[in-house]
């Protein structure tokens, strides 16, 4: 299966990237199943978005922030492309490419004015993954600090430019 792991915008510059599997069910008492009222198929990961480590789910598997209890601020990376939860697309092929090094592009919250988040601050992301200027968690990648250096409006979506080591 080819998966799209190309500069997204001409932007962003990815030095290396993995392949994680998406988790199929969130974390029994997570946010997105005690919002969904249930923890099975729910799984969404939205692209360009930071991942975290779902090891509930197994081995090399991954997921959004709001699928795991307890978010601590360690990502896996940013996914790529767009994944759908299995209720939505049961027979889809839940390979997720992974960003973990370069300057990558992180979709920033929808409700946020352009512009927000500051340059040179430590990376913050919601449960959906997005960034964030306040609130939500700032996360670490290896022991690494992802910091901003950019506000991105591309087509009418709003990302920020981060650096990973």
């Amino acid at each position: 299966m080819a998966t799209n792991s190309a500069p997204i915008y001409g932007k962003q510059y990815i030095r290396y990237a993995e392949t994680w599997e998406a988790a199929i069910d969130a974390q029994a008492g997570s946010p997105d199943a005690i919002a969904a009222g249930t923890a099975t198929g729910i799984v969404e990961v939205g692209e360009l978005r930071a991942v975290v480590y779902a090891v509930y789910a197994g081995a090399n598997t991954a997921a959004n922030p709001g699928a795991i209890v307890s978010f601590a601020g360690p990502i896996v990376g940013i996914n790529q492309a767009y994944m759908p939860t299995t209720l939505a697309q049961p027979y889809t092929a839940r390979q997720l490419t992974v960003a973990t090094s370069g300057l990558l592009l992180v979709e920033v919250d929808p409700t946020l004015a352009p512009g927000t988040i500051t340059i040179g601050t430590r990376l913050r992301v919601n449960n959906a993954g997005q960034a964030v200027a306040a609130g939500g968690q700032q996360v670490s990648l290896d022991g690494t600090t992802p910091l901003v250096r950019e506000n991105v409006g591309i087509g009418g979506r709003n990302l920020v430019l981060v650096s990973f080591a």
